[in-house]
């Protein structure tokens, strides 16, 4: 099975637990965006015209993707890449989805949602130097189920300094809830 992964390396801020290439200047995003559409075009041959399963939008944070960003990588994939796609995942912020967002990303083709809530504790999240709370992650689920997405996942993070094992069993059971 093909696929292809797109990371966009920009954040609102740093999380204080991530290692990933990221930039918090969004300076450079649509230039970013126009590199990216020009490699697909250079790597266009690579996957020897296997169809394209699978387009997987990581980051950083890929919402942050403007509708005309992330609709010129959809296209670019579609012009030259045979797709037939059984998913197109895009990871999220639970700031990040509004109503809005989601109706825009519903439009253009997303299929998953793979929300980065990493703990239903607000201390926690305040640790992790996240921009949501706990609040903001079970509403963000909410609106996401209510814009028609039915393919979501949730990121956690285990054994986060001060985290004990009550607090991780409560994270599991509201996760389920």
């Amino acid at each position: 099975m093909a696929g292809i992964y797109i990371h966009i390396p920009f954040c609102k801020q740093a999380c204080h637990y991530c290692d990933f290439h990221f930039s918090t200047s969004q300076d450079l995003k649509s230039k970013m965006v126009e590199a990216l559409c020009r490699e697909l075009l250079l790597q266009k041959g690579y996957l020897n015209h296997e169809p394209i399963e699978t387009i997987y939008f990581g980051g950083g944070t890929p919402t942050l993707l403007s509708r005309n960003e992330l609709e010129d990588l959809l296209n670019t994939i579609h012009v030259y890449y045979p797709v037939k796609p059984k998913e197109i995942t895009l990871e999220a912020n639970p700031d990040d989805l509004s109503a809005d967002k989601l109706t825009i990303l519903k439009e253009t083709g997303i299929t998953r949602l793979s929300i980065g809530i990493q703990s239903f504790d607000d201390p926690i999240l305040k640790f992790l130097n996240r921009a949501h709370s706990s609040l903001d992650a079970t509403l963000c689920y909410d609106r996401s189920r209510k814009a028609g997405f039915e393919n979501l996942s949730i990121d956690l993070i285990y054994a986060i300094p001060g985290q004990g094992h009550a607090s991780w069993k409560k994270n599991i059971e509201r996760a389920i809830a």
